[in-house]
């Protein structure tokens, strides 16, 4: 399994409030997947900026990234940082030993 953090930064002409809460809501929808496989470890909007932080665990990350709704309405672009675990907390050991 690979790790990754992921950076969402949504993209500058957003479309009107409502598609992107709509499209926010899918994008929610879309992460409840990944916590109930147990795919993802956290993730989070970014304080004052659009986009977000994920830390996932998957074999294809860009079918997982394209696959995403807010990427699908071009409103979001991820940042792919792929790591590789040196330490953890010892509560998280069993995620990443999945």
């Amino acid at each position: 399994m690979k790790y990754y953090v992921l950076e969402g930064t949504f993209v500058k002409n957003l479309p009107d409030k409502s598609e992107l809460q709509k499209a926010i809501d899918e994008h929610l929808e879309y992460l409840k997947k990944g916590f109930n496989d147990g795919s993802i470890l956290v993730s989070g909007p970014k304080i004052e900026t659009g986009g977000g932080i994920i830390v996932v665990k998957c074999e294809d990350i860009n079918k997982f990234c394209s696959d995403d709704p807010l990427v699908k309405a071009g409103i979001q672009e991820y940042r792919i940082s792929e790591f590789k675990l040196h330490d953890c907390q010892s509560y998280l050991k069993d995620w990443f030993e999945q």
